[in-house]
């Protein structure tokens, strides 16, 4: 029996080494995760809305309270979170990364030179739904 027990444990070894499971990146580029209509994490109207073009790169459009908005945002998903790029209100570059943890969507500018918005400034969103309302649908 012991030898029977030996063999059976062997097989099941190696049945679990067989299958692959996802990375620490892979789970990361499940888009799932971003697209969706995100609302101000202050004053709960829609501020962050984020899609997949027909082209099947992502639409970003940030809106920040009293500040600006950033309508023609283009994003690409990295295992960092969505890298975007977009035009200030200055008209100028400037990119970030969203990241995303659990309903919550943190925008974090890491470019800029428009003096309104540092680099390293942060921005919360919450997600209210799956579906972006970038078409006005």
């Amino acid at each position: 029996m012991a030898g029977q027990s030996r063999e059976m444990n062997t097989e099941a070894v190696s049945e679990d080494t067989g299958t692959e499971e996802p990375t620490i990146t892979e789970s990361y580029m499940d888009d799932s995760v971003y697209i969706g209509e995100y609302l101000d994490s202050d004053v709960k109207e829609p501020k962050l809305e984020i899609a997949k073009g027909d082209d099947g790169k992502y639409i970003v459009q940030i809106g920040i309270y009293r500040l600006t908005s950033l309508s023609d945002g283009i994003g690409e998903l990295t295992a960092e979170g969505m890298n975007f790029t977009a035009t200030d209100a200055a008209g100028n570059p400037i990119s970030g990364v969203i990241t995303v943890k659990e309903e919550t969507a943190t925008v974090t500018f890491t470019n800029s030179t428009w003096h309104y918005l540092q680099n390293g400034s942060t921005f919360e969103y919450t997600k209210s739904s799956d579906i972006p309302n970038i078409w006005g649908q």
